[in-house]
């Protein structure tokens, strides 16, 4: 019998920087772009100031957007009932970070884990990345653009605390 996927591998890869920045993490394989979103934030030192999207590529008439409501609310919105799993299975998927300043995340399967593969790893857990954090609003800038260098042992420390992290970013209180 055939073990049962329960995390996958992604490779998230920030598009139009100069020197490279990406993230490869492991997350439960029923992960949901919400919870993704929190993810994202803390893997490259966002602030959770702006609002997001998430589109496959192949398919950009399925998204999920977070939309501000009538009474100026956050809301999540899924346009799509699909997992991401279902989503970057069949080609990547886009996270767009700040409809403004538009950063743009490109989200790639790596392969998927079973539970004995998986082997005690942390879950969620960043297993490798590289460039420096892009501060908020610093699209266009240069260097003076940059945030926190990478540390794999930081963002894992976040990481582990991202349940008490989407509770706040839900609570609007700010996580840092």
């Amino acid at each position: 019998m055939q073990e049962k996927p329960v995390a996958m591998e992604i490779t998230i890869k920030l598009k139009d920087v100069r020197l490279a920045t990406w993230r490869t993490l492991l997350v439960p394989i029923d992960i949901r772009y919400d919870q993704l979103h929190v993810l994202l934030q803390l893997a490259f030192g966002w602030e959770n100031e702006h609002l997001y999207g998430f589109w496959p590529k192949r398919h950009s008439d399925q998204m999920y957007v977070q939309s501000v409501d009538e009474w100026g609310g956050l809301g999540d919105i899924p346009a799509s009932q699909g997992h991401l799993y279902t989503d970057v299975a069949v080609g990547p998927v886009i996270y767009e970070y700040d409809f403004g300043d538009s950063w743009e995340h490109v989200i790639t399967l790596k392969h998927v884990l079973t539970a004995p593969q998986l082997a005690g790893r942390q879950l969620p857990s960043c297993v490798r990345g590289s460039g420096a954090n892009r501060l908020e609003d610093a699209r266009g800038m240069s260097d003076e653009g940059q945030g926190d260098r990478y540390n794999r042992s930081a963002v894992n420390h976040l990481l582990a605390h991202w349940k008490t992290a989407e509770k706040a970013m839900n609570a609007e209180e700010g996580y840092f």
